[in-house]
């Protein structure tokens, strides 16, 4: 029963880290303008898309934090199952984890970033229902990691931002834009 149970765990838990690699690579791929398009034509999808992509660093903060518990809980709940299958056995529980990784790395990373890059829009469509359940679970966890890093990383530079009012003071000035003293 509890092979079985580790087992399910392990493939919950590839679900979970295929979802987040691609939904991440879906939203650093999509075209904001055709996403925009489908908000102003009424999708209420599109709309989702939209406010997760907005406000990018959110969502990558949710995804990371996601994915990283995902291959967490999946590499711990392989290797009990290994120890559970092989138990007198070191060469063959080292050839379970080497087998697991390669299936991580090709199941969970190369494919869905695969897929969701070909076809962003369609991929994202698909996928934001089940983006925004999780994100609502994952909100507080990535937002309590956030607020640690910005205590341990306080002092970080300010973004240079170009302003309306900036555009127009150089346009005010002289032909080359410097106004002199």
């Amino acid at each position: 029963m509890t092979g079985l149970m580790l087992f399910l765990v392990s493939v919950v838990a590839l679900a979970f880290s295929m979802f987040f690699s691609g939904i991440e690579t879906g939203f650093l791929s999509v075209s904001r303008a055709r996403v925009l398009h489908m908000v102003r034509a009424g999708g209420r999808r599109a709309k989702l898309i939209q406010e997760a992509i907005s406000n990018l660093g959110k969502t990558t903060t949710t995804v990371l934090v996601g994915n990283n518990i995902a291959n967490v809980v999946f590499s711990s709940a392989n290797a009990a199952l290994s120890v559970m299958v092989f138990p007198d056995s070191a060469t063959a529980q080292a050839i379970w984890g080497f087998v697991a990784a390669c299936l991580v790395l090709f199941l969970c990373e190369f494919m869905p970033k695969l897929l969701c890059a070909a076809r962003p829009i369609a991929r994202l469509l698909m996928l934001i229902p089940i983006w925004v359940m999780v994100s609502r679970v994952l909100a507080p966890l990535g937002a309590a990691l956030t607020y640690v890093i910005e205590i341990i990383l306080p002092n970080r530079e300010a973004r240079s931002r170009v302003t309306p009012e900036s555009v127009l003071k150089i346009l005010k000035d002289r032909k080359d834009g410097v106004r002199r003293l």
